[in-house]
């Protein structure tokens, strides 16, 4: 069994770095933007590593609705890193990474990287097939959703 299991979905925006990461790096506030979640609520005042989240789910999903996530990583207009607290569904682990990078003055290449790590082979021969393309898809409507909000706000 692998340790780990990942997916990647980039895409570029419409929007500069400085207007990605106001955003992005505002943890814990991503209800303004996404409709994967329908609140949030951070433990810090000020982002960094070692604050935690905790959002409400419109929907369950992997058997939650609702999730806690801790930052792991926090470098400001670069990176933003966090997980789960707890297991999600057939994984005993799960987190995700965002990370942003100039491509033009006025656009920004964002990466997404979700890793997990199977509780069994089962997991991961046979619901990793089915789950990863499911993300993919909820991380591209995200991302959607937060190009749309980066355009609509002035």
């Amino acid at each position: 069994m692998s340790a780990r299991l990942r997916y990647e979905v980039r895409r570029t925006l419409g929007a500069p770095v400085e207007a990605v990461w106001l955003v992005l790096g505002d943890f814990g506030t991503e209800h303004r933007w996404t409709k994967s979640v329908s609140r949030c609520v951070r433990n810090t005042e000020l982002v960094k590593v070692g604050t935690r989240r905790t959002c409400k789910l419109p929907r369950p999903l992997m058997g939650r609705t609702e999730v806690t996530e801790d930052i792991t990583e926090y470098t400001p207009r670069v990176a933003l890193s966090y997980v789960l607290d707890g297991p999600a569904g057939p994984f005993s682990t799960a987190g995700s990474k965002w990370s942003i990078a100039p491509a033009s003055m006025n656009s920004t290449v964002l990466t997404v990287e979700g890793i997990f790590t199977p509780r069994s082979w089962l997991s991961e021969f046979v619901v990793w097939p089915l789950a990863k393309p499911f993300l993919r898809r909820l991380t591209h409507r995200v991302i959607g959703e937060l190009e749309h909000f980066l355009v609509a706000v002035p």
